[in-house]
């Protein structure tokens, strides 16, 4: 008897929701959606990229496990800290500065000239990857 009274008190509230914030959660969730697609393409591109960056770079083997390896740097460090930052600053927040670094990194490696500019902008990949990973769930749920 209780939980039902509890669902409709959810309910009627959710019913009495702004169009505006009612927007900015379709907004949201279309970041966390796009948030999960990017984990799994940025994790996988590098393998058929990679044919063409050791042509284009000269890459040796070490380079080449560099450019590769470089994304799970990034990816470790901020998908432990991504919940705690999450707390801080909120979902909502952390869903929008993850958009704005997988942009950033994306805009890094298309620009890199050499393996060191390639390899930056595959950590700062790795940081939009590991805040997704614990981020994304959060705000899915």
């Amino acid at each position: 008897m209780e939980s039902y009274r509890l669902d409709l008190a959810i309910t009627d509230h959710i019913s009495h929701v702004p169009v505006g914030s009612q927007r900015y959660v379709y907004m949201a969730a279309i970041f966390a959606a796009i948030g999960g697609l990017l984990f799994g393409y940025d994790t996988g591109v590098i393998s058929g990229a990679l044919i063409f960056i050791k042509k284009t770079f000269g890459l040796s083997t070490f380079e080449q496990g560099l450019a590769v390896s470089s994304v799970l740097v990034g990816a470790a460090v901020t998908a432990i800290t991504g919940g705690s930052l999450s707390d801080r600053f909120g979902r909502r927040k952390m869903l929008l500065i993850t958009s704005v670094i997988f942009m950033a990194g994306a805009v890094v490696c298309s620009a890199a000239g050499s393996i060191q500019v390639l390899v930056v902008g595959r950590v700062i990949l790795g940081v939009g990857i590991g805040l997704a990973s614990s981020v994304v769930p959060l705000s899915t749920g």
